[in-house]
């Protein structure tokens, strides 16, 4: 009989489990960090399109067209916001940082609406119950973008 030193089977299998335990925290940690960027880029986005907005409507007197009336003008639909572009305001026509999934969208209430403008992303990780600070959420519970029942919308109002 030899006396060689090894591990048991048991042994081996408590360290794999150990390693593959390890492994999938730091997947799941390193997934939700992705997705707290991605909705820090879309915040940011979304400031940076206000600025553009603001300084377009100083400059023209009035907010860029709403492409589809009475309903939301998304970042998935031709020339989305490019009059921005055009004058120079933003490099290239916006777009959500994990596309086609998500969505940058863009509605124009119209001179004499305090709410003017609204520029609305859709969040991966927030899951407050008021928004997340400056969120705007003009609507009505129970309806489309910004209602207080769906937590996940970001939304920046740009008054006239």
């Amino acid at each position: 009989m030899r006396n060689q030193k090894s591990f048991t089977l048991i042994e081996l299998l408590v360290v794999i489990t150990v390693i593959g335990m390890l492994f999938s925290i730091a997947f799941v940690a390193t997934r939700e960090a992705a997705k707290k960027a991605r909705d820090e880029k879309r915040i940011s986005d979304l400031k940076n399109l206000q600025k553009a907005l603001l300084i377009y409507y100083d400059k023209h007197g009035y907010m860029p067209i709403n492409r589809n009336p009475g309903y939301g003008y998304c970042d998935d639909q031709p020339n989305f916001l490019q009059e921005l572009v055009d004058d120079g305001l933003i490099s290239t026509n916006p777009k959500d940082p994990s596309s086609p999934t998500r969505r940058y969208c863009y509605y124009d209430y119209g001179s004499g609406n305090d709410k003017g403008a609204l520029l609305v992303a859709t969040l991966e990780t927030y899951t407050g119950t008021t928004g997340l600070p400056p969120s705007c959420r003009p609507w009505a519970p129970g309806q489309n973008w910004c209602d207080q029942s769906n937590n996940s919308y970001y939304c920046l109002c740009t008054p006239y």
